[in-house]
């Protein structure tokens, strides 16, 4: 008799490895747009965008 569920946990051994791909991925790309935006508000005067 064959066990199922070790070929089940295999697979989910490898998507889980390409979610923390993703995750990294997505995070790093996430903190990428956050320091650009902050780079451009100094640059452009920041105390013109938030005193009125």
């Amino acid at each position: 008799m064959k066990l199922e569920s070790i070929s089940v946990a295999g697979e989910d051994a490898t998507q889980s490895g390409v979610g923390k791909k993703f995750l990294i991925i997505s995070i790093s790309l996430t903190v990428i747009l956050n320091l650009s935006i902050t780079i451009w508000f100094f640059m452009n005067d920041m105390g013109r965008f938030l005193v009125k």
